[in-house]
């Protein structure tokens, strides 16, 4: 294998990554509004028993645990983009430079080295990758913090009855038609 089918190979490989792992991104988002949804569902259907602080707590604090997960798989893509651009470069130079020898323009393949460059990276740079997703990271923590904070308290039954999704609610409910009939056919 010579070194531009080396480089074209790498280059494949690295977009097979990239796309992978904003395939991973996509799908932490998903996860992360299931994940809050149904906690905001579980809250107001009594479903768990909760403290509205809690819950208004934990709306943002699942939003930047998610979002802190996103951002390590952000990391690798972005390092791995910079790897396929110095490839894509080296490729551009030695297309254009007839005198370059084709067997030293070319230092790869590091697709190993540019995954770990990425895993290990703590911070997102502010780069491509970073600035696509910001707003995503803005809208995701202003919508938990603003739902957080006029998240309404759970009602009740003004007359006092128990709420009708409980277990003994839902039976007087169930059992309401029942009693009617009986009536009927009685009279």
């Amino acid at each position: 294998m010579d070194a531009f089918e080396q480089a074209h190979d790498e280059l494949g490989r690295l977009e097979e990554i990239i796309g992978r792992h904003e395939d991973h991104i996509f799908t932490l988002r998903g996860w992360m509004l299931t994940v809050m949804g149904g906690l905001l569902a579980a809250f107001y259907t009594g479903n768990i028993n909760l403290d509205l602080l809690v819950v208004q707590i934990a709306l943002p604090a699942i939003a930047l645990l998610f979002l802190s997960i996103e951002v390590r798989h952000s990391n690798l893509v972005e390092a791995v983009a910079e790897r396929a651009e110095a490839v894509e470069d080296q490729i551009r130079l030695a297309h254009s430079s007839a005198a370059m020898e084709r067997s030293t323009w070319y230092d790869g393949p590091r697709v190993s080295e540019s995954c770990r460059v990425g895993a290990e990276r703590i911070w997102p740079r502010i780069e491509m990758t970073f600035i696509l997703n910001r707003p995503f990271y803005l809208v995701v923590i202003l919508i938990s913090a603003i739902v957080a904070i006029g998240l309404p308290p759970k009602t009740r039954d003004v007359r006092g009855a128990e709420s009708p999704l409980s277990v003994t609610g839902a039976r007087s409910i169930a059992s309401q038609p029942l009693q009617s009939a009986r009536l009927l056919t009685v009279s």
